[in-house]
């Protein structure tokens, strides 16, 4: 009877993996040879892998959608004149099949006057999963932090519903939503190396897929977005109070020569 129990789930977590390693997802492109991209306003390039024959379109925080061609496998965003969170969204039907892939963008430009939780809550998949709320641009997803996260199917919360998570870095872990639909991810420690200060740490990427039926209809998203190295790696009390008193005697030493240097 243990034999036979391990063995269904064995095969229903092989089944989901193989949902999920077919589903379409986005990634951003990798960066061309010679091509910082330190520029806050220079256009974002994406790619959409699993994506043959979808539909493409980046919606923004009015809403306003915005049809997208790929070219050689990538995907261009201009700058749309409004800063804020913009969706990047796939989409694409065959027969009983039916996928999503969506990815947030933070753009550069004139003050939207639109807020970010906005975007999120606007529905842009029949089956998908709603930051709750998405890190924004200055605390960013982390390491050994929790991450929330609606999943939401015709815009109704999906109870007790599983939830696979890929990294870059080889992470796979299999979850599940509570009795309201909320997702609570702990994005995982896997980073093979980290060095002092964030600057200096690459992030990697996530991946959450989604698949849900209704009938002979199958439904499936996925939501990507970077992760960062935890700052608690080279951030402690110890160390920042060392820095402090660190300065302090560096300044008392700046003060005491330049007194000296007066009193000559």
């Amino acid at each position: 009877m243990k034999v036979s129990r391990w063995v269904g789930i064995t095969l229903a977590v092989s089944l989901f993996s193989f949902t999920a390693q077919a589903a379409m997802y986005w990634s951003p492109a990798p960066a061309k040879h010679g091509h910082g991209g330190h520029d806050r306003h220079a256009p974002k390039v994406f790619v959409l892998s699993e994506g043959a024959g979808a539909e493409l379109a980046l919606i923004t925080p009015k809403p306003n959608q915005i049809p997208l061609q790929a070219e050689q496998g990538r995907v261009t965003i201009k700058p749309t004149g409004m800063d804020n969170y913009h969706a990047l969204v796939a989409t694409r039907d065959q027969g009983k099949g039916h996928e999503s892939a969506i990815r947030y963008v933070y753009m550069n430009n004139k003050p939207s006057g639109e807020s970010p939780s906005d975007i999120m809550a606007y529905e842009k998949s029949v089956l998908e999963i709603e930051p709750a709320p998405y890190a924004r641009e200055h605390w960013r997803y982390y390491s050994n932090t929790e991450a929330v996260f609606v999943l939401r199917f015709k815009g109704k919360p999906l109870a007790n519903t599983t939830v696979l998570l890929n990294t870059a870095n080889g992470t796979i872990e299999q979850l599940q939503s509570d009795g309201e639909g909320v997702l609570t991810v702990l994005l995982p420690e896997d980073f093979s190396a980290i060095k002092a200060g964030r600057m200096g740490n690459r992030p990697s990427e996530f991946v959450l897929t989604l698949s849900h039926s209704e009938g002979e209809q199958v439904f499936t998203t996925t939501l990507s977005s970077d992760y960062h190295i935890n700052p608690e790696h080279w951030q402690s009390t110890p160390l920042g109070l060392l820095t402090v008193l660190g300065g302090m005697a560096l300044g008392g030493f700046i003060t005491v020569r330049r007194r000296r240097r007066k009193e000559k």
